[in-house]
């Protein structure tokens, strides 16, 4: 399916623009960087819409997918190259099948995530080429077109399937269109409308060149071909992408044979002579053999199939002008021997590409699933609620206004999540009158701030009380934690009051400086026996005068100064 933004990026169940914004239309501000907890505030700054829907943990392409083989739904041979669109509001698949050669027709109805209705459509007479390989599925006006490369040598050629005006046509016009731009054994194959003007490219495994196609007066006529030669040192190449970013022109190629990403340079526009680089790294890339590139909410990924099963993460973070970041995803999914790599799309939640794995005649479907770290995870409001995450983590908010009219816009933005301070100060602590103890964090931060004003790493206390410390980590991130500071003021659990002159009071000599301290002493059933202050004296183990049995009773002591009350038990022994 074309895509005008030059990208072959994100078809969505109803499109995931990767287009420029035009503010006023779907757009919206927040803060894109921010501590765990921390409340996100949303401005929507959209045009009026019937509908809004927010996800604010939606599927997102810098996690590894899952993925799983969905076998053959039926009439795949080898399938090679595998494409998508949506017509009248049902989707279709048309696949490559190398083997036959044939091409085969998925119908997914409304839903692009049910079992398809499949048809292996043939050959078309003698039209598909033997060894055929990339396919493209294109709408110019009100008609809808396949076209398909491949063969070798003499027998490689362009062919262009005309379905009218559906893609449900059971019986499109095949022509032919030959050699153009001396073809040998063509692979991928990319056609878009660029600037009114419709151009496509082809890569040529046999001879290492590029063909550029342009199609002058629309798609209906036969293109011109134009032989680029070999601008990169291509060594088989197979994969092919053009994208523009920021006024600029690339192609991206993967060579089969010398491991690697070519990157073709073509400044403001497709039809220049490129300026070819290397962006190879042939510790992740091994007989990479299909790609795809994407834009997807602030940030520009690539996709490399390796050949024998695997596939390759690439992040543009310094734009595609610069080298990416590889990062092997291992096999995603029951790869038998991958081959092509379908657009990437949403639905709902989640992120889904499509992979044809040519040797067993199969297709894996790869999911990036949305996320459950967000509070809330989604609003159907227009000015939605604030947000907060509870991981770390890059999250995408994405709104959808309008959602499944003829006005649907997306727009989307990335949100950096910090990992929070993290500290511990441990267990309230008992600190024997009249000494002092040191209070510490568990680890080492940036800053600190304590309650009582201090900003060194440790305190030293001499007084009961609560202390509190703010830290702040790398990431400018804060935490708290306080701990209490108990002065143990030396209260005997026992008393004996037989009168021989040893513990025949509950002597507390802490308290004999501290005349306000309150005592009062309950029984077991919290019934309140006794009430008195530390300045009347010590207590002789009787209630209202009477002598109270053997037995263990319970206190609360409370100290002028001191926040925390005593309590514990205490024992009458005779």
């Amino acid at each position: 399916m074309p895509f005008s933004t030059g990208i072959r990026s994100l078809f969505i169940i109803g499109l995931l623009c990767a287009c420029p914004i035009i503010r006023g239309q779907a757009y919206f501000t927040a803060q894109d960087t921010l501590c765990i907890n921390d409340s996100v505030i949303i401005d929507n700054q959209s045009r009026e819409a019937g509908t809004y829907f927010w996800n604010f943990c939606s599927g997102n392409l810098a996690y590894d997918p899952a993925g799983e083989n969905l076998g053959n739904a039926g009439g795949l041979n080898g399938p090679a190259f595998i494409d998508f669109a949506g017509d009248e509001g049902n989707y279709y698949a048309f696949i490559t099948n190398h083997l036959d050669p044939s091409i085969t027709r998925y119908s997914y109805g409304n839903d692009f995530l049910s079992v398809p209705d499949a048809i292996n459509m043939g050959r078309f007479g003698t039209a598909i080429p033997a060894h055929v390989q990339g396919i493209q599925v294109v709408q110019d006006g009100d008609s809808w077109y396949v076209f398909v490369v491949g063969g070798q040598r003499e027998e490689s050629r362009l062919v262009r399937l005309d379905f009218g005006s559906s893609l449900s046509n059971n019986a499109p016009l095949a022509t032919n269109l030959g050699n153009i731009g001396d073809l040998d054994y063509p692979v991928d194959l990319y056609i878009d409308n660029i600037d009114g003007e419709w151009i496509g490219f082809t890569v040529n495994k046999n001879t290492n060149t590029l063909t550029r196609l342009t199609f002058p007066g629309g798609l209906e006529n036969p293109p011109l071909g134009t032989n680029l030669g070999n601008p990169a040192n291509f060594q088989s190449p197979c994969g092919i992408l053009p994208v523009f970013e920021q006024g600029a022109w690339y192609i991206f190629v993967s060579n089969y044979d010398s491991h690697e990403i070519s990157r073709l340079d073509f400044g403001y526009s497709l039809l220049n002579e490129p300026a070819g680089v290397s962006i190879g790294d042939s510790r992740y890339l091994q007989n990479p053999f299909d790609l795809t590139i994407v834009r997807d909410c602030e940030r520009t990924y690539g996709f490399v199939l390796n050949r024998f099963n695997d596939i390759v993460r690439l992040e543009f973070n310094n734009g595609l002008g610069a080298d990416p970041v590889f990062t092997s995803l291992g096999e995603a999914g029951g790869f038998y021997n991958p081959q092509g790599i379908s657009d990437i799309f949403r639905v709902g939640d989640n992120l889904y590409a499509f992979v044809a794995n040519i040797d067993n005649s199969t297709i894996t479907r790869l999911y990036f699933e949305g996320c459950d770290n967000a509070i809330p995870s989604s609003s159907t409001e227009r000015d939605p609620p604030t947000v907060r995450y509870n991981e770390p983590g890059t999250y995408n908010i994405n709104l959808v206004i309008d959602e499944g009219l003829p006005q649907q816009e997306n727009y989307c933005m990335n949100v950096v999540v910090l990992d929070s301070a993290h500290v511990n100060l441990g267990k309230d602590t008992l600190v024997p009158a009249g000494s002092s103890v040191v209070l510490s964090p568990d680890t080492v931060y940036t800053g600190y701030l304590w309650s009582t004003g201090s900003a060194e790493q440790e305190i030293e206390v001499y007084d009961a009380g609560i202390y509190t410390i703010t830290v702040t980590n790398e990431y400018g991130c804060q935490a708290s934690d306080d701990i209490e500071v108990i002065l143990d003021i030396g209260i005997p659990n026992f008393l004996t009051p037989n009168g021989d002159g040893f513990n025949d009071t509950w002597s507390i000599p802490f308290l004999y400086n501290k005349p306000d301290a309150e005592i009062r002493v309950f029984d077991r059933f919290g019934n309140l026996l006794i009430y008195y202050s530390a300045g009347e004296g010590e207590w002789d183990g009787t209630s209202a005068g009477n002598p109270l049995p053997v037995g263990t009773y319970w206190y609360v002591i409370e100290v002028p100064g001191i926040s925390k009350a005593y309590k514990g038990s205490v024992s009458i022994k005779r």
